[in-house]
């Protein structure tokens, strides 16, 4: 179909925001954040509500045009960019932000896909409720693009990913008819588990319109504490010190060696470090109190939870654990130390920019902790040997297993890895492999993995996934060109 033809019969559905159909208008709808993809788009369309997306892939499927689902556009993987044959739609939901259904005493919120992350915080926590799923990209992203790719986050050791803190979902299959599985139930046992199948499937299924999500109490206090730990050993063996102390209490256990501070504080202005010494293996935990007693000042002035902290700390100072600590005593002193985390991203964009190496190869990964020191030794061997100059920077969600293993090129031509960036990509997931990890931990496949998925996925559930994307779009308009195919 011609632009003029598809241009008359996308203005024939009467959406209520008019099409963006000149290319000079699409620039932020057709490449990523960190510009490592660009494509083009025939149109952009903004609906407003689950009865214009349907319209909307009801013509699509009709007509056997592609659809692009984007929400904050802030995927590292390339999901949300359309490809460059300029003849596929973006379907952008940021003017689906809705909030449907807030009930406070089944503790849900039925939200529409395109609420940003930070807004569903803000709602619940007004009401002492608390929606765990936390992001550096929170205040962009929204959850239509967390549900579709199984977005995990700091919280994930306590409350799991997006998969496990989501009830119900409103969907629109391909051919537009529309799917209702909203629900606020925690037990439903009817039939197949339709709703976890398009939960991680980037769009290529169908879209989420809406979702209705779990919240949980809001904890009276969260303490935060940063620790040297000198190794990763030592990181896996204070994991499990806290787990055993405070059972259930640990929000966040984040990984922030020495080669994460070393780029933070370049990039960073004005930037607070936590220790008087840089770092060698920092962690960065959270625990919760939910009791009133656990926070309240004793006749000494004592508070219950910093002093059983510290004690757990004084033990693991006695035993060589730990180098170096220090617990946050104010909101400020938290929001800088997380600041720093939540900006990691950001930090190694203008790392990369700064220093001309051309190209940074993002991994995201997941190990069994306890792999995950001898997982990185062998990475820097094959590393080391595959090019001289290269520079790992990782960090992570140690809590459960989840790596950022990046690599900065040497700036090489012709794309900083003298020409080799895919090779060493292909390396570093066979070592992944062999210690029974995965290739993609939270980011998702998109574009960017698809051709991994193909390598180490099980055949025979690749195969079955190709069954499931050819019965439920047998045209091939959701998303082309991620995940499968």
């Amino acid at each position: 179909m011609d632009n003029t033809s598809l241009e008359i019969k996308i203005k024939s559905l009467n959406l209520k925001h008019n099409p963006i159909l000149t290319k000079k208008d699409h620039i932020n709808y057709v490449q990523d954040w960190r510009g490592q993809y660009k494509g083009d788009a025939a149109a952009i369309l903004k609906p407003i509500n689950t009865n214009e997306v349907s319209s909307i892939l009801k013509l699509a499927n009709e007509n056997r045009i592609a659809v692009v689902p984007q929400g904050g556009n802030t995927s590292l993987c390339g999901a949300a960019t359309p490809d460059n044959s300029g003849t596929s739609i973006v379907i952008s939901f940021e003017k689906m932000n809705k909030v449907r259904h807030f009930n406070k005493e089944a503790q849900t919120i039925t939200v529409e896909s395109g609420v940003i992350l930070s807004h569903i915080h803000d709602v619940v926590e007004k009401e002492n409720l608390f929606f765990p799923l936390s992001l550096g990209a929170q205040g962009s992203c929204m959850i239509g693009g967390n549900l579709s790719t199984n977005a995990g986050g700091v919280n994930v050791l306590k409350y799991g990913n997006t998969r496990e803190l989501c009830l119900g979902l409103e969907i629109v299959l391909p051919n537009g008819k529309i799917m209702n599985l909203i629900s606020e139930l925690k037990k439903d046992n009817t039939g197949y588990d339709l709703k976890n199948l398009f939960i991680g499937a980037e769009g290529t299924l169908g879209i989420i319109t809406a979702a209705t999500l779990k919240l949980f109490q809001l904890p009276k206090m969260i303490t935060t504490l940063f620790v040297d730990v000198n190794e990763i050993s030592n990181a896996v063996k204070l994991l499990n010190t806290f787990k055993s102390h405070f059972p259930d209490r640990i929000e966040s256990f984040e990984l922030m060696p020495k080669s994460f501070w070393e780029v933070a504080k370049n990039n960073i202005n004005n930037i607070v470090m936590p220790l008087e010494k840089m770092p060698e293996m920092g962690v960065l935990i959270d625990v919760s109190s939910f009791s009133k007693n656990e926070i309240a000042p004793n006749e000494n002035g004592e508070i219950q939870i910093i002093k059983s902290i510290e004690n757990v700390l004084e033990e693991c100072f006695e035993i060589n654990l730990i180098s170096d600590a220090t617990i946050c005593i104010n909101e400020n002193q938290k929001r800088a130390l997380w600041s720093i985390r939540e900006a990691a991203a950001e930090s190694e964009k203008k790392e990369l920019e700064n220093s001309n190496l051309i190209k940074c190869l993002k991994h995201d990964i997941s190990l069994p902790v306890e792999s995950i020191e001898n997982f990185h030794k062998d990475a820097q061997i094959m590393i080391t040997n595959f090019l001289p100059n290269l520079k790992t920077i990782y960090f992570g969600h140690l809590g459960d297993g989840n790596l950022h293993y990046n690599v900065f090129g040497n700036g090489s031509l012709p794309d900083g890895f003298d020409g080799k960036s895919l090779e060493l990509t292909k390396e570093l997931y066979k070592i992944v492999h062999n210690y029974n990890g995965s290739f993609s931990a939270e980011h998702g496949i998109g574009q960017l993995k698809k051709d991994s998925l193909k390598t180490h996925k099980d055949e025979v559930a690749y195969s079955i996934m190709g069954i499931i994307k050819n019965q439920l779009d047998p045209q091939g308009i959701m998303n082309p060109g991620k995940v499968l195919f």
